[in-house]
């Protein structure tokens, strides 16, 4: 509940002015009270929702960095297996690619 100070009982304009100006202030200053609840509320839903996809992010980049490496594994066997001449070492460094493929 909205307490008012009023001194006296209105007798003029100037009288009513300053009451109203009373409660203009004090109904404005309850307004900008609730609408800073609202937007700490609304920055602390956001911030939740964007650590969610920071996390996501995160654990995608790590995929992604396991995938890359798999991927030089891959490539390094190829080359080996594309520039050895002994027949056993291409064989096995072809197995061991399909094995990784899979």
């Amino acid at each position: 509940m909205v307490k008012f100070r009023i001194d006296k009982i209105p007798k003029n304009d100037k009288d009513m002015e300053e009451i109203q100006r009373e409660v203009e202030e004090t109904h404005h200053q309850h307004e900008h009270e609730h609408g800073v609840e609202e937007l700490l509320s609304e920055l602390y839903l956001n911030l939740q929702s964007m650590q969610g996809k920071v996390d996501e992010l995160s654990k995608t980049a790590e995929d992604c960095k396991k995938e890359i490496s798999k991927l030089y594994l891959i490539i390094s066997k190829l080359l080996i297996a594309l520039t050895t001449r002994d027949q056993n070492e291409k064989i096995q460094n072809l197995k061991d690619i399909l094995g990784l493929l899979e």
